[in-house]
């Protein structure tokens, strides 16, 4: 009997460094960064035993479901490979939403990754990276089974590295979220007159081991975001006092992490309202779950 449901916990993500390179003419701006996942995760269950189409959330409010990118990452599965018919999707979120952590892009990448493992004839890598580069920059890397890569262009190009040893990771989550569309602006307005970023040479050796990453450890769009929201850079501030040896926005924001070698200190002169989450490293991708 064909199985027709499947589960998978969809890990979020931080940017141990994200470089803003040059800007295409269709307005999208080139990347560098280098990702990990964390073990915080939402839980995704995915089913096709349906003729309709359904998600359902819990923990967190995302919009209309047709707007959802895990629910439009199935049609696009769908649209793709004329399967599965229907589906239903239910999603319990832990990650914090508009936060820069990668939330949504897992949970499509997850839905991806699920649909590919129940359906009778599954797609190689390379066209299931096509469907989830269409639905966001961070898919394809959430699309893969890798815990550590660096991500070029649109996200489009990935090199999967070797997994770091885990380490604690203490997230500082404030009561507000940052669009991604503003935290380009803010950087382009930064910017004006001055050049872009360019990447820098990079080897593999300089990527397998901690004290090259935190002296590798950026975020080009940190400035421009924590001028605006000055809370932020407090909570840098917390995180170094605490022991961080790499302390950084992840992504546009607005969350903002800590990795501690050892166990983290106290943190003091938080702002008021910030979530403080403790996870830690992921050094492995939990397999998708195929159910009876």
């Amino acid at each position: 009997m064909t199985a027709t449901a499947a589960s998978v916990e969809a890990q979020a993500k931080v940017n141990l460094f994200l470089h803003v390179l040059a800007r295409e003419e269709g307005g999208y701006h080139q990347l560098e960064t280098l990702f990990t996942r964390i073990d915080l995760a939402d839980s995704v269950r995915v089913r096709t035993d349906t003729s309709r189409r359904g998600l359902t959330l819990t923990g967190a409010d995302t919009g209309p479901m047709e707007r959802n990118v895990a629910y439009r990452a199935a049609e696009a599965f769908q649209a793709e490979t004329g399967w599965p018919r229907g589906f239903s999707i239910e999603i319990e979120k832990r990650i914090p939403v508009r936060g820069g952590l990668g939330g949504g892009s897992a949970d499509a990448g997850a839905v991806l990754r699920a649909l590919n493992a129940l359906s009778p004839e599954p797609l190689a890598e390379a066209r299931l990276a096509t469907i989830a580069l269409a639905l966001g920059a961070d898919v394809p890397f959430f699309a893969t089974d890798l815990p550590l890569a660096i991500a070029w262009g649109r996200g489009e190009r990935l090199l999967g590295l070797r997994s770091l040893p885990a380490r604690e990771v203490v997230l500082c989550v404030p009561p507000f979220g940052v669009e991604t569309a503003s935290a380009f602006a803010w950087m382009a307005e930064a910017r004006k007159g001055a050049a872009p970023s360019a990447p820098a040479p990079l080897t593999i050796d300089r990527l397998d081991r901690w004290d090259e990453v935190a002296r590798l450890s950026a975020n080009d769009l940190e400035g421009p975001v924590i001028a605006r929201h000055p809370e932020l850079g407090a909570c840098l501030e917390s995180l170094g006092t605490a022991g961080a040896r790499i302390a950084r926005m992840s992504g546009s924001g607005s969350t903002v992490f800590g990795v501690f070698e050892r166990r983290a200190g106290e943190l003091v002169g938080l702002p008021a309202g910030v979530q403080v989450v403790h996870t830690r490293t992921a050094t492995s991708v939990p397999l998708v779950r195929v159910l009876d």
